[in-house]
């Protein structure tokens, strides 16, 4: 089982890397042929509704598909309960898709006011666009979920970047001819390859058969946890629309800067974060199904930790090398230095929005897993209303950068939110040993930033790139110095020699 365990942990690993490199690659092209120009923010509004459609319905669907897949899988019933819902899935999408291409055009003048004449347009007509792929979406993840389930996490993944890989194909084919237009038709190509690729994997093994009724009392009930956690699934990206508008708002490019800046901080969140919170996701619902409520308990605190323990050094590192960063990737084409600046600002502010939502996934995954996200849904609400109000107080103070700035503190305060209702509800989580673990973690990464500082200071002459790696390497080995000196538990729970997750 560990050795099972471990080998669809490290093909996830890949795929993810996979994934999350294509959708950098996809910003770079952004970057490349249209600069911070008029044409990119058409595409960034055009991609921020749908965006959050998609999120909806693959982060809740896995979110709520898993355990409710798991239970009825405990029962015999499992594929049964996966013909449901993918049919039901199919029509709810098919619903979201034709009601907001209605509506597309209101949307655009309403949120994005500073997109005017062909500019809101084009922007128009690319959210239909990326709404008419929703169709596909739905299906897409039901079945992703379905591999998350039976711990075939590197297939779904695999699947998304399709996806990616079928959107920058035809940028690179066709942004010459068509712009803009050419990323919007390539998610829709991608979107419809990765339902293919889906179903040649299943067909053939009589997984999916469309002769069988729809059981619409299961559905119903299957909805019922699906919405309330779907809808916090999405209120991520509410934030995102909130903040692409007030962008716009302030004047043209910075959505631009923002929406770079997020992909690029996000990085590591969506390959260590969202890589552990699915790994851990399958054992708390195995977990609490067996109502064995010290391994459920076990999991999120071991969870937690790997996730700081990973992640504190990583973002720590990409903060203080941010300007080399954004100058390899995007300084090329019509994106230029002062490009550079503007987005390396604007990725400072975004530190702890990535770090608190990380750690949030774990917590997230506790709820979904005991079916209570509704009080995630609560929680999430009130940070839209929390969000709104600091975009405002934010902005009228700091400019843009209020925007990210305001992120990090939504987010401080809704991770302790969720930690304490969580840890309320489970009646206590073992938080000393995890405690300990964590203040280690923070003093080895204060020396890693010192050094990597001082390091830096002497470089100055020296190409990005090269700065880059000098102060990489030089930072994992001060790191891992320090954590062998100070025996840090999350470094060799992650070695397999701490004690495994409880099954």
């Amino acid at each position: 089982m560990k050795s099972k365990l471990r080998i669809a942990s490290l093909l996830l690993l890949f795929v993810t890397l996979v994934l999350k490199i294509s959708g950098l690659i996809r910003d770079m092209l952004i970057g490349y042929y249209f600069g911070s120009g008029s044409e990119a923010d058409a595409y960034l509004a055009a991609f921020a509704l749908p965006n959050m459609f998609i999120l909806f319905l693959t982060t809740g669907m896995k979110s709520a598909f898993v355990p409710s897949y798991i239970k009825y899988k405990e029962k015999s019933r499992g594929l049964s309960h996966l013909q449901d819902v993918w049919k039901g899935t199919l029509l709810f999408s098919l619903l979201i898709s034709v009601v907001f291409i209605v509506i597309a055009p209101i949307y655009i003048r309403l949120l994005f006011p500073n997109l005017t004449g062909d500019t809101a347009q084009m922007a128009t007509i690319m959210t239909i666009i990326f709404l008419s792929s929703l169709l596909f979406v739905g299906v897409n993840a039901v079945l992703e979920a379905y591999f998350d389930a039976e711990n075939k996490y590197y297939l779904s993944v695999l699947a998304q970047a399709i996806v990616l890989l079928g959107t920058i194909g035809s940028a690179l084919l066709f942004a010459d001819d068509i712009g803009a237009y050419a990323f919007a038709f390539g998610n829709l190509a991608g979107v419809i390859l990765s339902l293919l690729f889906k179903l040649v994997l299943l067909i053939p093994k009589r997984t999916l058969t469309l002769r069988s009724k729809i059981d619409w009392a299961e559905n119903k009930r299957f909805y019922g946890i699906f919405i309330p956690v779907a809808l916090t699934a999405m209120i991520g990206q509410i934030t995102l629309l909130i903040d692409s508008s007030f962008a716009n708002m302030l004047g043209r490019s910075f959505v631009t800067y923002l929406n770079f800046a997020k992909n690029l901080t996000q990085f590591p969140q969506n390959i260590v974060g969202v890589s552990i919170g699915t790994i851990i996701f399958p054992m708390l619902a195995a977990a609490y199904a067996k109502q064995d409520m010290d391994a459920f308990k076990a999991n999120i605190t071991r969870g937690l930790q790997i996730m700081y323990f990973v992640l504190l050094p990583v973002l720590t590192g990409m903060m203080l090398l941010m300007p080399e960063i954004v100058s390899v990737l995007f300084e090329r084409g019509k994106f230029n230095s002062h490009d550079v600046g503007e987005t390396s600002i604007a990725a400072y502010y975004y530190f702890g929005t990535i770090l608190f939502y990380s750690l949030v996934i774990i917590v997230n995954n506790g709820f979904y897993t005991m079916e209570k996200g509704h009080y995630m849904m609560r929680l999430g609400f009130l940070s839209i209303g929390l969000k709104l109000l600091l975009n405002y107080l934010f902005t009228e103070s700091f400019g843009f950068i209020g925007i990210p700035l305001s992120s990090s503190v939504t987010g401080l305060i809704y991770a302790v939110a969720c930690f304490l209702i969580f840890r309320k509800l489970t009646g206590g989580i073992p938080i000393k040993g995890m405690l300990a673990d964590v203040a280690k973690t923070t003093a080895s990464v204060l020396i890693m930033g010192i050094a990597v500082l001082f390091i830096k200071g002497t470089l100055s002459d020296v190409q990005p790139i090269l700065t880059i790696l000098i102060c990489s390497a030089a930072g994992v080995i001060v790191f891992l110095i320090c954590v062998f000196l100070m025996k840090i538990k999350s470094f060799y729970i992650l070695l397999g020699r701490g004690g495994s997750a409880a099954k």
